[in-house]
This record gives C-alpha cells, structure tokens and sequence, in this order.
C-alpha cells in the first residue's frame, strides 16, 4: 500500500459475494474511492451464499486494496454448527490481523451483524483505534423473537454484552434506519448524538433500466430465510383466480428455498412459479427490468417492524411497484412511494396483487422512481462521509 489509508472496513462479507452485507459495504467502498478517500477492506475469503465459491485453505489473499482473510466455508446446507465456524472463525483472524497491523490506519469500521464482528470493534479500541460500528439490523432482537437464540441464554448475554460494549466505546455508529437508532438508545443509553442514520438504499449507477421491455409477471431475487414469509405470500398468491394470476419467478439461494418451492407445489402453484437459480448482479438488473411487479415478503413480526428490506429500493429503481408482506416501515414505504402494496395475511396480500394488477403500473413506476432517488447508495456514501470526517477530525484534536 504506496500511502497509509484513512479507513480500514471490516466486512463478513464483500463482492462478488452476494447479500444485503456485501452490497452494502461494496457500494460504500466504490463510492469512498469515488470521493478520495484511501480505503483499505478486510473480509472473509468469498463464501457467501454458501456452496457457490470454491474451497480456499490460504490464510490471506490480496488484491489491490481489499485483503481476504480464511474463513470456515461452509457447504449449501449448513449446519449450525458450520455456520457458527463461519461468523466467528473470520472476526477472530480479523482481529490478530488488525494487531499485527496497527499502525495502517487510525479509524476503523466494523459492520454487524455477526455480532461476533464486535470482536474486531473491542480490539481496535484496545489499540487505540477510532471506531465507527456500522449496523444494519437488530439481529439479537430478530433471533430471540425467531426462537434462533434463546432468551437469556449464554449465547445471547455474550453477544448482548460485546455489542453493548462495542457501542459504548465506539466514536460513532451509523445505522439504516431511526428506528434501530432509538432501539439501542433504549436497550443500551447509546449518547443518541453518536447515532448517524445513513440508508441502505440502492446503486442507481447499476439499478437503472435504459429501455425495458417488460412481461407481465411478479418477481422475487434474494434470499430465501426464515425472516422472509413465503408462506403468506403464497398462500395468498392461490387465493387469486387462475384467470388474475401472473407468473411468479424465483431468483435466489437461502435455507428455505426447497421449502419454499414445496409449498408452491403443494399449493397447486407448480404452473405459475418458476425458479430459475442464483444471478449475478447484472443478471438480476435484467431480470428487474424484464418484469412488471416485485415482491417482497418479511414476517409480520414486531422484532422485524423497523426493517426494509434492501430490495425494495432494488425494485424501485428499475421501476417495479412492490407488493409486500410485513408491517411497520415496510408499510410506510409503501405509503409514501405510492408504489406498493403490503399486507399481513394470505386475504391481504391476495387483495395487493389484484391492486397492483388493475393500476396503472406505468404511474405507479413514475412514483416509485421519483421516490428511491433520494436513497440512492452515493447519498449514502456521502452521508458516511461526514461521519467519518467527524470522527477523523476528532482524531486530529485527540492528537
């Protein structure tokens, strides 16, 4: 590295890995370089989704400026034991790398979850670091309310303690939505003022459809998990008369995904859905914009009412209206795009298709455009920015 970087992000997961984690941390480096900014990244070998990258047993790579560290790989269907390998073993790494480099960078940032990246937080205060902690969901809150930690288990005391600690000493934290902000001042009397809501929002630079020509059919590209109800949204898609229904394609990997092409089955909806594999991002650009609706279905959850699922802006910007299922922000969304439809059970969401199917789709497009422009991921870069000059020019006086 010819000069010593201003930032050093450390990121479970990075492009060409796909996920809401990679896009988001991949977005943010390309943009920082675009601003000026040297950024240095340390990630996890590429592993995510499971099962599609070849095996690596190098401890390190490198190329350019992002730097790879080992990691277990785990195969498409993981144990559980296999995926607690694979989110601890990097943060561990991660962090006797950050040790035996600790006079790269003075600013560091770590995104969550897996809370296990607090580990590389707590290290880098010990070195005297400034650390920005980066968190895009409450993923503590979601796996206890999902029954994936038990509540007041070892486990969730453990990570409930590192992520307390880790936002306690941390020089900033930015967050996807105020929501999650005034979460962890309340579960955690974070100073507030600390908190930076930066979106998650979309590339508009990669989401944008030159000249589409769409066929009349809904679609869903991501992950197939247990926060995504398929359930209701298929239940609800058979409550449509076979002569109001269109074709529903499937793009994506996840834990799920042979469930959810069983209930298709079982439901009598084999004709219908289509399932047609994991894309690369260009490959879901183009899918996007051959196609007329989105869809987008997260569990009607209270844990789960700050979340908006990152695709929605995906859609938005390649001029898909969105019928969702889910509540709280995922609600109000669609409200204020005048772009989609969210319900909460099979009944409502049968009532969004048929909505959405007899609206002027091409007016609900111009909306939905209009709307995502301001979350675009350069806006949010920019926003980062800020909080990383804040957080540097506290370092300057600190000195």
């Amino acid at each position: 590295m010819d000069t010593r970087p201003d930032l050093v992000i450390f990121s479970h997961a990075f492009p060409p890995e796909k996920g809401g984690n990679a896009s988001r941390m991949g977005d943010l480096y390309k943009y920082l370089i675009k601003f000026g900014v040297n950024v240095v990244v340390v990630s996890a070998i590429e592993t995510y989704p499971f099962g599609t990258f070849p095996k690596r047993a190098k401890l390190s790579k490198r190329e350019g400026n992002i730097i790879r560290l080992f990691t277990y790989q785990p195969k498409e269907d993981a144990s559980n034991i296999e995926r607690a390998l694979y989110y601890t073993i990097f943060p561990l790494l991660a962090s006797i790398w950050l040790i035996f480099k600790r006079n790269l960078a003075d600013v560091i940032l770590i995104t969550s979850p897996p809370p296990q990246m607090y580990i590389v937080a707590l290290t880098g205060k010990l070195l005297r670091k400034k650390v920005i902690v980066d968190i895009r969901d409450l993923f503590l809150d979601v796996s206890v309310n999902l029954g994936f930690i038990k509540k007041g288990s070892l486990v969730e005391r453990i990570f409930r303690f590192l992520e307390s600690k880790a936002l306690q000493e941390a020089e900033a934290i930015t967050v996807v939505t105020p929501k999650i902000r005034e979460q962890l001042v309340e579960d955690y009397g974070i100073n507030p003022t600390k908190c930076h809501v930066v979106p998650n929002g979309v590339d508009l630079e990669t989401f944008n459809c030159k000249e589409p020509k769409r066929k009349l059919q809904m679609v869903y590209t991501g992950y197939f998990g247990h926060a995504q109800d398929f359930d209701t949204f298929l239940e609800g898609y058979a409550l449509v008369d076979e002569k109001d229904r269109v074709p529903l394609v499937l793009a994506g990997s996840g834990e799920n995904l042979e469930e959810t092409l069983q209930q298709a089955k079982d439901l009598g909806l084999s004709e219908w859905v289509r399932y047609i594999g994991m894309l690369s991002r260009k490959e879901v650009v183009k899918l996007l914009c051959s196609s007329a609706i989105g869809v987008a279905p997260i569990k009607a959850d209270e844990s789960l009412k700050y979340a908006i699922p990152s695709k929605i802006y995906e859609y938005l910007a390649c001029g898909l209206p969105f019928i969702g299922v889910g509540i709280g922000k995922i609600e109000r969304v669609a409200r204020e795009s005048r772009a989609g439809c969210v319900g909460k059970t099979p009944k409502e969401v049968a009532k969004c298709i048929k909505k959405l199917l007899s609206s002027n789709l091409k007016k609900m497009r111009i909306r939905g455009l209009r709307y995502v422009s301001q979350y675009s991921r350069e806006n949010s870069a920019r926003k980062f920015l800020r909080v990383l000059n804040l957080v540097r020019e506290q370092n300057e006086e600190g000195h």
